[in-house]
């Protein structure tokens, strides 16, 4: 029988495990322990959150790369090709690193079930110890606590953002969900809150568990493009680009100085001015019409969604696609859309069986709403819709964006060859 390709090893670790999402550490970790992962050589930055988790990743990778420190990052989850959620020096790896990867995990772990995440999060770590990384950059992918990658006790921890998502999962309200985010952070470890407005179990938390912590607004600051840092007597002079939220740049910057690196006004801008996050308020200049798109699948990523188009003006209509889960309250997240939409396009069926249903939606404040039966009419309907100096804003789950991509052709990150 011909080796499997990485295709037919996604299409097998899709069926694997009878749970899509399966919260807990045990077997993981029992897998790790057999692949000897649980102590690593590099210096684990770990980053929780609802929103921002991402770019936060990306701002650190940027930087890392840029003064030549060999890093790893694990993110999750991928827009075109399942390599983007594991790359080394800013590239992700090729498919026979991540095949041989999966080959190893899957013979360590015997009669283990691992879940399609989990598989993953140990094929990142085993590639990071290969190539003897300095750094390993790893992005929760649901919650904090009984998520894969909180195998691995970080050296320094990240809390971007605490919002309502994933309640089924992680609790009714901000207050539980806080601190299943806090379960990253470890006793005499660095716990860096980029939350502006934390929760009231939050700090309580993180002291309970007798973390380090240090909080925007206290311990580091961002005003004024200058990044105030605990160990630095003078501020940074930093440009946040537009399509980045300011506290978790800061949040990036302070977690690297505190890791022990000496971050430099110049190196962070230079490196800053490269950071590329695909699907995140990402702009693609045209000919013609613009567009814009974001993975905004909450109520706090529109948010941010929305100033962003408040701040950054329109000489035309805009014209928006959208489509997210059933699993998300939309017509509470669309809300402070209504006045900055000209006409919508609503397609069915965009995520299978996850996929929301416009026609549950409350369309009565919606512009020129119209339904389609799937994302190529939304999407050429729009393109007939736009002229010159038009916006179209492609937004919703990743499912989403994906397409959108698929069609412009944008890549996300590079793989080598």
């Amino acid at each position: 029988m011909p080796p499997k390709s990485l295709a037919d090893w996604l299409a097998f670790l899709e069926q694997l495990h009878p749970k899509s999402i399966d919260l807990g550490l045990d077997r993981c970790r029992e897998v790790a322990a057999r692949l000897r992962l649980l102590t690593p050589c590099a210096t684990t930055i770990t980053v929780a959150g609802t929103n921002g988790k991402g770019s936060t990743v990306a701002v650190m990778e940027q930087y890392l790369t840029h003064v030549e420190k060999a890093c790893g990052a694990f993110t999750s989850p991928h827009l075109l090709n399942f390599n983007e959620r594991i790359r080394v020096n800013g590239a992700s790896v090729a498919d026979q690193e991540i095949v041989a990867a999966f080959e190893a995990i899957d013979e360590a772990r015997a009669d283990i079930s691992l879940s399609y995440f989990e598989f993953g999060a140990l094929a990142a770590l085993l590639i990071f110890a290969r190539h003897q990384v300095d750094y390993q950059l790893l992005e929760v992918g649901l919650g904090g606590r009984l998520d894969a990658v909180n195998i691995i006790d970080a050296d320094i921890a990240i809390i971007t953002s605490i919002g309502l998502d994933h309640q089924e999962w992680l609790g009714p309200d901000r207050e539980t969900i806080a601190i299943e985010k806090c379960g990253v952070a470890r006793r005499d470890r660095i716990c860096v809150v980029a939350e502006n407005s934390p929760p009231d179990s939050l700090l309580p938390e993180l002291a309970r568990i007798g973390a380090k912590t240090i909080i925007i607004g206290t311990d580091f600051s961002f005003a004024e493009e200058r990044l105030f840092l605990t160990n630095c007597t003078e501020p940074l002079q930093i440009k946040a680009p537009d399509s980045l939220i300011a506290s978790n740049v800061a949040a990036a910057m302070t977690a690297l100085s505190l890791a022990g690196l000496s971050v430099v006004s110049d190196d962070a801008n230079t490196a800053l001015s490269r950071v590329s996050v695909a699907g995140r308020r990402q702009v693609i200049n045209r000919d013609d019409a613009s567009v814009i798109l974001d993975v905004a699948h909450n109520r706090e990523a529109v948010g941010q969604l929305v100033r962003f188009l408040q701040n950054h003006p329109c000489e035309g209509r805009r014209i928006a696609i959208f489509a997210a889960l059933s699993d998300k309250p939309i017509d509470a997240m669309l809300s402070g859309l209504f006045d900055l939409i000209d006409e919508w396009h609503l397609p069915r069926g965009v995520g299978g069986e996850r996929a929301s249903d416009p026609n549950l939606m409350n369309r009565e404040q919606l512009s020129q709403a119209t339904i389609h039966p799937d994302f190529d009419s939304a999407w050429s309907e729009s393109q007939i819709a736009a002229g010159d100096g038009d916006l179209i804003l492609v937004f919703g789950s990743f499912f989403t964006v994906s397409e959108a991509l698929s069609r412009l052709n944008v890549n996300t990150v590079s793989v080598p060859e």
